[in-house]
């Protein structure tokens, strides 16, 4: 049985939360990838089985197409999970410096370097979050140009 938790820098479990651990955006779409891999498996077998050559290759193009595009998004996915959780971490830090809405005088520049972080892994997520629609409407287009040809 498999369990999931958030670690702290001390190797203490944290509280869990949004992004941390559970079944966010990188299982669901690894889930409905590997979904549609199956049952594009199990179409190849059923045509080779029955001896229809055509929707043999049609059903073996569409595993290949969709694991091809599970490969592709891993490592977009890991970027983003990567970046959102270095985020999270900056505006813990950020919070634990602030005293309201401002920075404490003592801890301002803690405060500072936090939000810089922050800021940063923001927009690397951002960008990550690009190359992945970017990869899905690539292969959303490859599937359809595939459909299209039958």
């Amino acid at each position: 049985k498999e369990f999931a938790q958030c670690m702290g820098a001390d190797g203490c479990p944290k509280k869990l939360k949004p992004g941390c651990g559970g079944f966010g955006i990188r299982n669901f779409l690894t889930l409905f990838l590997s979904i549609e891999v199956t049952k594009a498996m199990l179409e190849a077998s059923n045509a080779k089985d029955s001896g229809d050559i055509a929707a043999y290759a049609f059903a073996q193009r569409k595993v290949d197409l969709f694991t091809e595009q599970l490969n592709e998004s891993n490592p977009l996915l890991t970027e983003i999970s990567d970046a959102m959780t270095r985020e999270g971490m900056a505006r813990e830090k950020i919070a634990a410096s602030s005293a309201g809405s401002l920075c404490q005088e003592e801890k301002k520049d803690d405060c500072e370097k936090w939000m810089l972080v922050a800021e940063k892994e923001y927009l690397a997520k951002a960008g990550a979050n690009e190359k992945l629609m970017k990869c899905n409407l690539k292969y959303k287009n490859l599937m359809k140009e595939l459909r299209e040809s039958q």
